[in-house]
């Protein structure tokens, strides 16, 4: 399994590296769908928003009593490493509540990951999503650019990176000890073991966490055991022309993984109205290769859905139709093109865009209100991000 794949910001950069270096503007997968038609998710384009200020805000989830909660992985520690190749550990991961006019930090001195890529630019792990445990306690996931020897050599306090855990309490389970031990998808041709745990979903007693780096999903039993639940299998990439530049250009996203492949990193999960799981993937950010998979456990997953493009989070519309963020919709010779949303038929899988006035960069958290709003996290690589409100029309 590569680093540089599965450090789901790494690759992010590594991708927005490769757009600016491209002559030709790449389609964004909103405007290649609205050309098919079909009818669109009934929210406003203009977005409300809830809060600004958030640390790294990966995503949000709406909770029982109506509160909103943000993970926040930080900005690192106070005093930032600089040389390429290092990784340093701080404690400004936090997790933010909203419930009505009150805004606040629940959770403070989460651990934050930080790591200075070789062209000196740094990433931020932390906290991914966080979820409340009752009891004034909150189970949060944190992910990890590495692995169990790397999160080692952070230093005291870096145990929960890579676990879903109880926020400064004890670990449910340890995701990157279980790619140390199984690397699962080696199966697959990837050739380094590497952690970086996402989001996760309930299952009875049970929780089941995506590893964008292991490229897998993961049960974990409440007694801390783990097992592997489902290996997602590599992509294949489009035929190029074998050129001297095309080469360059995607070598920095798809070291260490077979010719002609990419990989699966998948990111958001949720239960369907149909009992099954529903899982995205980002595919290396390779524009219009994100699926959408089906997965009841005790089988295989299916793919359900494709064509989409860096899809990192994924929840259910009041209706029962999947919504999916894009973290980017493609690139142009400027970089990044705008984030989106994209409504999935339940029973089809065909795809509709939703309108959102290209307000969206770098977005990476969704939920859904029961009454249609949509609230995303916005601008999340950095210490400005936001929480965005997409009123149900």
């Amino acid at each position: 399994m590569s680093r540089t794949s599965k450090s789901w910001a790494g690759a992010f950069l590594a991708a927005a590296v490769v757009g600016s270096l491209t002559a030709t503007v790449i389609p964004s997968q909103a405007a290649s769908q609205a050309a098919s038609g079909g009818h669109r998710h009934t929210v406003s384009s203009t977005p409300q928003v809830l809060a600004t200020g958030l640390h790294n805000p990966r995503a949000v989830r709406i909770q029982a009593d109506g509160s909103l909660l943000v993970a926040e992985a930080g900005s690192g520690p106070e005093t930032p490493c600089t040389e390429p190749n290092s990784h340093c550990l701080g404690f400004s991961g936090s997790v933010f509540r909203i419930k009505g006019y009150k805004k606040d930090r629940v959770v403070t001195g989460l651990p934050s990951e930080m790591e200075v890529r070789p062209d000196g630019e740094s990433t931020i792990m932390g906290v991914t999503m966080a979820q409340n445990a009752g009891h004034g306690t909150y189970r949060v996931a944190s992910n990890l650019s590495g692995n169990t020897d790397l999160r080692t050599a952070l230093g005291p306090g870096s145990a929960p990176l890579g676990t879903l855990s109880i926020a400064k309490g004890r670990i449910l389970g340890d995701l990157a000890q279980h790619e140390a031990l199984h690397d699962p998808d080696s199966v697959t041709g990837n050739g380094q073991v590497f952690s970086n745990p996402w989001y996760f979903a309930r299952d009875g007693r049970d929780y089941l966490v995506v590893d964008t780096g292991a490229n897998d999903l993961i049960r974990v039993h409440p007694d801390g055991t783990t097992e592997t639940e489902a290996v997602f299998p590599n992509n294949t990439l489009p035929a190029r022309p074998a050129t001297r530049s095309s080469a360059a250009k995607s070598s920095p996203v798809r070291p260490m993984t077979p010719p002609g492949q990419t990989q699966a990193v998948p990111t958001g999960i949720v239960r369907g109205r149909d009992g099954a799981f529903y899982i995205s993937d980002l595919s290396s950010m390779q524009p219009g290769l994100s699926r959408i998979w089906r997965f009841v456990p005790g089988g295989k997953p299916t793919v359900f859905a494709t064509g989409l493009t860096n899809t990192i989070d994924l929840r259910v519309a009041p209706d029962g139709d999947l919504i999916a963020l894009s973290y980017a919709t493609g690139y142009s010779s400027t970089g990044l093109l705008p984030g989106g949303l994209t409504r999935i038929d339940r029973h089809t899988g065909a795809t509709t865009p939703i309108d959102t006035a290209g307000r969206l960069f770098q977005p990476t958290g969704l939920d859904v209100a029961a009454n249609g709003d949509l609230y995303v996290t916005n601008h999340t690589v950095g210490v400005n991000g936001e929480l965005l409100k997409f009123p149900a029309s």
